[in-house]
């Protein structure tokens, strides 16, 4: 192994940083005026010195996008001297005072208040989307409150709800690791279509959307949906009476066989009056493993009319939803949302909401401020390419500049972000 060149190492006094693509965030929250919406919902600080609710928020939204695991990492802002010039405006709260303002204002209300000031976020979504996809994910934690879920562990299970072709998060709701995956389905529903200002015209949802609060509210909204049934005896019955004649073989738009089969069914879900469609998909087992069949079923109830969907359109569209499972994933994983630092229930309400508005951010910045071929990149990447570069930052007495050092590509996408954002619509004043 050849040994290092000799080297000598010195403190640099120039203003450096590893965070120079973050100003293209902070001139999304000022051109958006997230943050006097911040201010007019939440609590006021008791003096004019006091650090505003606005700068806890995006100090918190900061430390997600800059990939935090704990509270303590906002020491890391705080260290990045360029980075704290370039927002002179904003103060910078340290973590214990961090975790103060969470136990002290978070609470279900100011999750609600939080997702009104999300609304502006939305307001300026142009990239058309109308399919909704619910789901709910445990976010385990040993701290404080946290219930046991139905999988054994503690922790907790938010509901979630996103839209499939722009992934803009536009309804969620922070609840206990004991409660039902099938409660407040209706409730965040709504919610999603009072946060949107797009026409929702598809739900999808797995076995737990399998209720009749739903499938009426869907009914009597004229809102089409596909969910994933529960195989209960009366469905099952119901899918055993297809006669064999009207299965058929799965083929593809391009003439390729799938390898299963399906067929369809009307099923009456409780009543007459309650009628839906079953798409059932059967594939045959290489070895059998129930004794009175030897397919495997998976079944999708619909209210969409055959004329638009034929049952394989039905169930691509369903799988379509998979990608909320990514989606779930990245805010777990790159937001990192898994990690919730808080003992109390009303702390972590907030602080989760708070990475809900940050991943949003993210997505307003693709696809508003970069080329299409970047609207289904992850945060992770992100990150790499266009927020976490390297650069210097020069102060004069009229103006700033920043030298970053990095390929002429980034820099380039750099530059066309920061103008597509100057350029793009104000939100209408909600």
């Amino acid at each position: 192994m050849r040994p290092l060149k000799r080297f000598k190492i010195t403190r640099s006094k120039e203003r450096l940083s590893n965070r120079i693509g973050l100003p293209i965030i902070e001139e999304i929250i000022e051109h958006l005026d997230v943050r006097a919406a911040i201010d007019e919902k939440f609590p006021k600080p008791g003096s004019n010195r006091a650090i505003k609710s606005s700068d806890y928020i995006t100090t918190l939204v900061y430390m997600f996008i800059d990939g935090a695991l704990h509270l303590e990492d906002v020491n890391h802002l705080h260290s990045d001297e360029a980075f704290q010039e370039m927002l002179k405006e904003m103060k910078l709260p340290t973590s214990d005072a961090i975790g103060d303002w969470l136990r002290r204002v978070g609470s279900k209300q100011t999750e609600k208040q939080l997702w009104e000031v999300m609304q502006r976020l939305l307001s300026v979504v142009e990239k058309p989307g109308s399919i909704l996809d619910i789901d709910a994910t445990i976010i385990q934690s040993e701290k404080g409150d946290a219930e046991k879920t139905y999988k054994g562990n503690h922790g907790y299970q938010p509901l979630l709800g996103i839209i499939s072709e722009n992934a803009m998060v536009v309804g969620s709701d922070f609840r206990e690791g004991n409660a039902s995956p099938q409660s407040g389905l209706v409730e965040l529903i709504e919610q999603c279509i009072r946060n949107y200002p797009q026409e929702i015209k598809i739900l999808r949802s797995d076995s737990a959307g399998w209720q009749k609060q739903v499938v009426d509210y869907c009914n009597e909204n004229n809102l089409g949906f596909t969910i994933t049934t529960d195989q209960t005896t009366p469905v099952l019955e119901a899918v055993l009476s297809i006669a064999e004649e009207h299965w058929s073989e799965a083929v593809a738009f391009d003439g390729i066989k799938e390898g299963y089969q399906l067929a369809e069914t009307k099923y009456f879900f409780g009543s007459k009056k309650r009628e839906v469609r079953l798409v059932v998909k059967r594939e045959l087992l290489k070895k059998q493993i129930d004794l009175f069949s030897n397919y495997r079923y998976w079944i999708v109830a619909t209210n969409l009319r055959e004329e638009e969907y034929d049952n394989y359109q039905i169930i691509k569209l369903h799988q379509g939803r998979g990608s909320m499972e990514k989606k779930i994933g990245e805010l777990k994983h790159q937001i990192n949302l898994n990690h919730l630092p808080m003992g109390q229930f009303n702390s972590n309400c907030l602080y989760f909401t708070a990475g809900l508005l940050a991943y949003n951010l993210l997505q307003i910045l693709k696809l508003i401020g970069l080329p299409e071929e970047y609207h289904h990149k992850t945060v992770k990447t992100l990150r790499y390419q266009l927020l976490k570069l390297a650069g210097k930052l020069v102060i004069h007495s009229r103006y700033m500049i920043l030298q970053i050092a990095a390929p002429l590509k980034n820099i380039e996408l750099f530059i066309q972000a920061y103008l597509r954002v100057r350029l793009a619509p104000k939100p209408l004043r909600l």
